[in-house]
């Protein structure tokens, strides 16, 4: 047996792609069929409702794709925090977490693994939905620019990440996976709801958090999309730092009998 299928940390890494790997294909299809929905309903609203057609504009690309992008930004981001009950709060009430403390791992290896796991299976089931409603939307309405899109993802990997790592947090800080779930749901409602209402020129260049759905239908300069990135990049790592001095100063676990 190789030296690296033996390494605690290749095993942590294993186990938790092998956990979640489950969760992309669902997830895939969940999105595109809620973004095709969303777009569909765009397309067919003037026809059901005649009254709203003349306060309506004509529907375009950027439009579809900003619209779904404004919904993803809600609610895969709620998704992704409900994920991470699981982390550590899941481990606790599993009574397992007893026995990933007492192995030869790192407590920074053991944050991170389970982090980026939720992290790369949200971000592959993101992209691979929105590649499905892009191609829904280039069939039936028109072909989306595709150098925004591709934008607004980047920056939206972003904001993901700082969901992730606040649904960390509250994992590590909570008793149980629901309540871990629950609570990080709660934050991540209050912080999409209220930057969503922040859409004045004054503030729309700031509101990070909103960055990938504004970017479709907005121009923002380069500088002011990079100090943006900048500033996720700075509340997620502060996130994690928090993240793994909790759990390292955590009252080392004890095995409950059953």
């Amino acid at each position: 047996m190789s030296t690296s299928k033996t390494n605690p940390v290749y095993a942590l890494i294993r186990k938790e792609w092998l956990y979640n790997r489950g969760r992309i294909l669902p997830l895939s299809i969940g999105l595109a069929i809620f973004g095709i929905l969303t777009v569909g309903m765009l397309m067919i609203l003037p026809d059901i409702l005649p009254m709203i057609e003349g306060f309506m504009p004509e529907l375009t690309p950027e439009m579809a794709i900003q619209s779904f992008m404004s919904s993803i930004n809600s609610i895969v981001s709620i998704i992704a925090v409900i994920l991470c009950a699981d982390a550590i709060a899941g481990e606790r009430e599993k009574n397992t977490l007893v026995l990933i403390r007492t192995k030869p791992i790192p407590i920074y290896s053991i944050i991170l693994t389970k982090l980026f796991a939720r992290y790369i299976i949200m971000l592959i089931g993101t992209i691979v939905g929105t590649l499905l409603v892009y191609l829904f939307t280039y069939l039936l309405v028109g072909p989306p620019e595709i150098g925004s899109i591709l934008l607004s993802l980047a920056v939206y990997a972003l904001i993901l990440f700082v969901y992730i790592s606040i649904g960390m947090l509250i994992s590590t800080i909570a008793k149980s996976q629901i309540s871990a779930g629950a609570i990080s749901a709660g934050i991540v409602l209050v912080i999409s709801l209220v930057t969503s209402l922040l859409v004045s020129d004054s503030i729309i260049n700031y509101n990070a958090f909103q960055l990938s759905t504004n970017l479709i239908l907005r121009d923002f300069t380069p500088l002011t999309i990079a100090l943006n990135c900048v500033a996720l990049l700075i509340i997620g790592f502060i996130l994690i730092a928090i993240t793994i001095i909790l759990f390292e100063s955590e009252k080392e676990p004890v095995r409950k009998s059953i």
